[in-house]
């Protein structure tokens, strides 16, 4: 099972797609290589972004629970850290990654 068939099982299509649109929002040559797997690259573009946290009114993710997508990342953390491709540098260089991966310093 993919990530992304995990992430629809648990939370809806509809929530999937709307991360995907919101990466692709700030792709800006910067942080736009999706690695081995689109979708987790997408999900760690929104975590870096806030778009799942802070602007999910502006990304169509209301209904998307915070605390509900950090347990579940943690739950997939190693799927999660075998990310191949870009992340946000800001965010990770300032541990902001460190909670919804399951990092020391969270």
């Amino acid at each position: 099972m993919t990530i992304r068939t995990a992430f629809v099982e648990h939370f809806s299509e509809d929530i999937a797609t709307s991360i995907e649109q919101a990466a692709e929002s700030h792709k800006n040559g910067v942080h736009d290589n999706a690695g081995s797997d689109y979708f987790r690259w997408a999900l760690l573009i929104c975590i870096g972004h806030e778009c799942v946290t802070r602007f999910r009114e502006d990304h169509s993710l209301e209904a998307l629970d915070p605390e509900e997508l950090g347990t579940w990342c943690r739950v997939h953390k190693d799927e999660l850290q075998a990310h191949d491709g870009d992340v946000d540098y800001i965010s990770l260089m300032t541990g902001a990654y460190n909670y919804w991966l399951g990092l020391e310093g969270a």
